[in-house]
């Protein structure tokens, strides 16, 4: 019932218009894929900056549309806007599986419930037609499989994330940190090499002769094509105005600030994760995406997205975070639906707009709030609770202590 629900709901926002131009971009790269085929997609392309596991959706969804002569029609953006919902409802189950390993059935669907239908989520999927929800699905995987002690397999997600969405790299450093910890050399060596397979088995049929220069020149391409301190994410550089032309000196300085944050984390959860347990592990990578989002040039709003799906994965454990999602959750609807309508009327948002302001403060604030949570994990005063939690745990244990 409440796998349905979600998606029913999805499908009757279908109509609310996204953003023309984006849906209309995504057509035509479907509809080339669907002409060419993915191997040599990026060659006749005029331009896209998507990285290669996505044009196997493109290729695969662009036939359906063509078998059925929906190019062109209103319902290609219904189309579109499938794809992300489908992968919402994967996101739904993971959090859900996640967690009644944990507690009891009751309270695990009232918390997939809060992702279900948390209308920040919606509206990135169902009404914008964006895609974040794809990597966001391999993201959360990936985590849960690693604190699963399933390495190879978390390295291989991790992998098809890092190939649908660049930003994955907000975690990576900490998947890769759970998975040594968590194992032996030689383990950690195969779920290495298990990623790498998985490189090479999705980008060889585009790319074989020299398959990294490929893979970089999408990323950096895209990547140099938005030269600006902040693409619409209401961020800390928000607070000086959105589309600000960047300079090297504050390129440096959000990479550092990020860089540090990812630093510091690492060296917490190394002095700290035998006491805390997996639970700070979770912590830290909602801090790090947080942190993604706030402090490095050049991001767009919707960078923060996975934040909320791995915060729901901690939500019944740790009562400090809850208001974290509520109000994420709130600030980052605000984000995405005050830009949407103005991409929609082509109106510039201008500096000093009191709704980025307040926002994007909002959000800083949160940052300094999660900051402090680590900084007192760090210092021995937890507020993170001391137990681990671990898939071997006793859900009838689980149960006494956080059910009815």
């Amino acid at each position: 019932m409440l796998l349905s629900s979600a998606f029913i709901i999805r499908l009757i926002l279908f109509p609310v218009p996204g953003y023309e131009i984006d849906l209309n971009t995504f057509s035509s790269w479907f509809n080339t894929a669907a002409q060419y085929g993915p191997r040599v997609f990026y060659n006749v392309v005029q331009w896209c900056d998507y990285p290669p596991l996505n044009i196997y959706v493109f290729w695969g969804i662009g036939s359906i549309a063509n078998s059925f002569s929906i190019f062109g029609t209103p319902q290609m953006a219904y189309l579109i806007k499938l794809i992300p919902s489908i992968f919402d409802i994967a996101t739904i189950i993971v959090i859900f599986v996640f967690l009644r390993n944990r507690i009891n059935f009751k309270l695990a669907i009232i918390v997939a419930s809060l992702y279900a239908f948390n209308p920040a989520i919606i509206i990135n999927s169902a009404v914008w037609g964006q895609l974040d929800a794809i990597y966001t699905f391999l993201l959360l995987l990936s985590l849960t499989l690693a604190l699963a002690l399933k390495p190879k397999l978390s390295m291989v997600f991790l992998v098809l994330s890092l190939l649908t969405k660049p930003q994955s790299i907000a975690i990576a450093p900490l998947i890769l940190f759970v998975i040594f910890k968590k194992t032996d050399v030689r383990t950690f060596v195969v779920s290495l090499f298990a990623g790498i397979l998985t490189m090479f088995a999705v980008i060889i049929p585009f790319q074989w002769s020299n398959p990294f220069s490929f893979l970089s020149n999408i990323y950096f391409g895209a990547y140099q094509g938005y030269t600006y301190t902040t693409v619409n994410a209401f961020n800390l550089w928000a607070l000086g105005g959105l589309w600000v032309r960047e300079t090297t000196f504050l390129f440096l300085i959000g990479w550092i600030l990020f860089g540090t944050l990812v630093v510091f984390s690492l060296y917490v959860l190394q002095k700290r994760l035998t006491n805390t347990g997996d639970l700070l592990v979770i912590f830290v990578a909602f801090l790090l995406v947080l942190g993604f989002f706030m402090l490095p040039t050049r991001i767009h709003e919707r960078y923060l997205f996975p934040a909320l799906g791995i915060l729901a994965l901690a939500y019944p454990f740790l009562k400090k975070i809850r208001p974290i999602y509520i109000i994420l959750s709130i600030t980052f609807f605000i984000n995405q639906a005050y830009v949407l309508y103005h991409l929609n009327l082509g109106i510039f948002i201008s500096k000093g707009d009191p709704v980025v302001l307040a926002v994007s403060s909002i959000n800083l604030i949160i940052l300094m709030y999660a900051l402090t949570v680590l900084w007192d994990e760090f210092k021995g005063k937890s507020w993170i609770r001391s137990d681990s939690i671990k898939f071997n745990s006793k859900v009838k244990s689980e149960e006494k202590q956080y059910g009815n």
